[in-house]
């Protein structure tokens, strides 16, 4: 072997070195939620999985989904048209066709939060329609502004509940413009304790968003 080849096989290596931090580096976390479509040919992997069930997803579109992602998958029921659960979907919720987007915030904004409370997708299994379908409701800041608003708006919330019915799980997110304080989350699991039975589980989610006086909230609740 020649001083030449010994350098050009040395340099090939070190290129391929190279290449392989690169790829590293090009390495991106996986999204914490993500809604498929079943006209995709491939699907990007995600912690939780939504389909919406107007969308015309059938046993086996679902099978091919679960056996390339094998997440946590829930189905979105935006009509009045259902679908069997195949084994396959984890949970339904109920919401608009133009909520979509913000049930996925409440699932992110939770999920973002867990590592304070030692939670994992398993945990809210049941508050997002494990056992029955799950609900969504939500609802913006009104004009109050300061401390009251934050309890202003939890209550604004909590009333679109039907009255008589017991919340047995809830996933409660919240996007403000600044990360709640003790005395804030505390009007909060107050206002939530109150409207829910004893035995409850509920799982809160804080998101700051860069955008003056905002402040929003969403819920997931399962009720019997």
């Amino acid at each position: 072997m020649t001083v030449d080849s010994i350098f050009k096989n040395k340099q090939t290596i070190k290129n391929d070195i190279n290449e392989e931090r690169n790829n590293e580096l090009q390495i991106e976390p996986i999204p914490l939620s993500t809604l498929y479509r079943p006209q995709s040919d491939s699907y990007l992997l995600s912690e939780v999985g939504f389909i919406v069930i107007e969308d015309g997803w059938n046993e086996q579109s679902l099978l091919a989904l679960k056996q390339q992602v094998g997440c946590t998958l829930f189905a979105l029921q935006t009509t009045d048209k259902q679908i069997d659960r195949f084994e396959i979907i984890d949970g339904i919720i109920i919401c608009k066709a133009d909520e979509v987007g913000q049930v996925k915030t409440v699932f992110e904004s939770v999920l973002s939060d867990r590592n304070k409370v030692g939670i994992d997708v398993n945990d809210i299994k049941k508050s997002c329609g494990a056992e029955k379908p799950a609900n969504f409701i939500q609802v913006r800041a009104t004009d109050i502004a300061g401390s009251e608003q934050i309890k202003s708006t939890v209550n604004h919330l909590l009333n679109q509940i039907p009255e008589g019915l017991s919340t047995q799980y809830m996933m409660l997110g919240i996007e403000s413009d600044h990360k709640l304080s003790l005395d804030e989350f505390f009007s909060v699991t107050t206002a939530v304790e109150s409207r829910i039975s004893d035995n409850s589980e509920v799982f809160y989610g804080n998101r700051v968003i860069d955008r003056p006086d905002h402040c929003w909230m969403g819920a997931i609740y399962v009720a019997g």
